[in-house]
């Protein structure tokens, strides 16, 4: 299991380095294409060309493992590895030439009984020059610019009175009926800044905000933070504490702030 790991591994700075290369011929593009999905979310010709190079490459290399991406689906697999990728997360800020978004792979490992734990990770941000990964037990790492690379942790924050806290538009509180939610935390949080999508992830964990909250998630949204977390020294669970891979709502902070938040979205 240890030797198809590092295999596996040693393949995400190439998909990440690929998939930047194609995030950047298509941003700032003047004709970009953008079209409006089922659920009326976005998605480009970068999102598709993105997830097609990272699906092509994943299983010329590694043929029996599955794989689910946003924009393609799940393809079936035999072995015990799945990879989940979302292509662009904040295609609305890609699409309209704001630097805040981010490629997410996630490499996942199903157990003996039958349990999976995402085991490594990168989110990468071509924009911004700036990219978080994770390995099972090796800690999360912050590389800028493609050269500096320092280990990411979260910031301790014991109070929301103290917390800078990050969440999507209100449009998502409003769609999945948590107006009022929105409003304690706002209340209740030193600073709400709408720096959402995986900008908002990569800021708690690189220590430079205290939370993201957001209302409604995917199984790729979570992608490889279900890991950078984790190893960063934070928390990502969904509002009542669980952890999980399948989507719905998340929260991500120190261990520190967790309770308190959880309490103030429920009540």
């Amino acid at each position: 299991m240890q030797a198809d790991l590092a295999e596996r591994t040693a393949l995400l700075v190439k998909l990440a380095d690929g998939a930047r290369k194609i995030a950047l011929h298509f941003f700032h593009c003047d004709d970009l294409g953008v079209e409006l999905k089922a659920d009326a979310s976005p998605v480009t010709q970068a999102d598709r060309a993105i997830e097609q190079f990272l699906r092509d490459t994943i299983l010329a290399a590694f043929p029996t493992d599955a794989l689910l991406g946003e924009e393609y689906g799940e393809h079936a697999g035999s072995s015990a590895y799945r990879w989940i990728i979302d292509p662009i997360d904040g295609t609305v800020s890609f699409a309209n030439g704001v630097p805040l978004f981010g490629i997410l792979i996630a490499l996942e490992a199903k157990a003996l009984d039958g349990t999976r734990t995402v085991v490594a990770g990168v989110a990468d941000y071509p924009a911004l020059h700036e990219r978080v990964t994770a390995i099972l037990g090796e800690g999360a790492h912050w590389i800028r610019d493609g050269q500096s690379t320092s280990v990411a942790r979260v910031r301790p924050c014991a109070t929301l009175a103290d917390a800078l806290v990050c969440t999507s538009g209100s449009e998502y509180y409003i769609k999945s009926a948590r107006v009022n939610a929105f409003h304690r935390l706002a209340l209740a949080a030193r600073r709400i800044r709408g720096w959402s999508d995986c900008y908002g992830l990569l800021l708690v964990a690189t220590g430079r905000a205290d939370a993201v909250v957001d209302p409604i998630m995917h199984p790729w949204d979570i992608g490889p933070y279900a890991i950078i977390l984790p190893e960063a020294g934070g928390v990502l669970t969904d509002w009542s504490g669980i952890t999980r891979l399948d989507g719905g709502d998340a929260i991500a902070c120190a261990p520190t702030l967790a309770d308190e938040l959880r309490r103030v979205l429920r009540d």
